[in-house]
This record gives structure tokens, C-alpha cells and sequence, in this order.
């Protein structure tokens, strides 16, 4: 099994932003999806709980109250948060979109490989069954 960056499926972009680097590939034995996916479920719920523990406190505000903490809080939050690709709460975004992409294809291809194969310890190895 192969998965492009972004986890592939229809939600995923065609051409990659500058940030993001160039394309990877994944490739998974059929009897590590289930802990693959696991390790992928995992960052996914990690980036999650920081996402919304933090994303209330992100904004900047002007803490002296004079033009040059005005001026820094109001860039240092276009950067943020107003920059299209190149903002850093979209890289973050579109990292938590390629996690969930690749944990709901390998959920996908884990079902589509139980439903041909079944719990055949020849194509889960014995480790997965049960």
C-alpha cells in the first residue's frame, strides 16, 4: 500500500503548497496498518487537543498599549492568521488535514483488506488477529 503526502482521497489538493516540501511515499505491509494507523490516530489527536487548548490564546494583543506593541501584535497576526498558505495557522491546518487524511485512507484500506481477506493469518500475520 502507497500513500502520497496528505493521505490521498479526494480532499486532498493537486498541487502542494510551498511549505509543505515535496511528495513522500508510505509504504505498509498489510499486518502493520492497524498499529500504522494507530501512530498516525495518535499525532492526530495530540495536534488536536494543542489546536484547541491554544487557539483562543494565539491572537496577539497590543500589551503596552502603544504603537510599537500595536503594530508588532497586528503583524505577528496577519502572519498568523491572514497570509493564505504561507500563514502559520494554515500550515498547521493543512498538517492536521494530511494526518487525517492518512489515518482515514489506512482506515479504508485496513476494511477493504478485511473484507477480501478476513482475519487470515496469512495476510494479517498473527500478531493482528482476533
Amino acid at each position: 500500500m502507497f500513500i502520497a503526502d496528505g493521505g490521498g482521497g479526494g480532499s486532498t489538493p493537486a498541487t502542494l503548497p510551498d511549505y509543505s516540501g515535496s511528495q513522500r511515499k508510505l509504504s505498509v505491509e498489510p499486518s502493520a496498518i492497524p498499529a500504522t494507523r494507530k501512530v498516525f490516530s495518535d499525532a492526530l489527536d495530540k495536534l488536536d487537543e494543542k489546536l484547541t487548548r491554544v487557539f483562543g490564546q494565539l491572537e496577539a494583543r497590543a500589551w503596552a498599549g502603544d504603537p510599537v506593541s500595536s503594530e508588532t501584535a497586528e503583524r505577528f497576526n496577519q502572519r498568523t492568521f491572514q497570509e493564505g498558505d504561507s500563514a502559520g495557522l494554515a500550515a498547521l491546518k493543512a498538517y492536521r488535514e494530511q494526518l487525517k487524511g492518512v489515518v482515514d485512507q489506512l482506515t479504508a484500506i485496513e476494511a477493504d483488506y478485511r473484507r477480501v481477506e478476513g482475519d487470515n493469518t496469512a495476510s494479517w500475520g498473527r500478531v493482528n488477529n482476533g
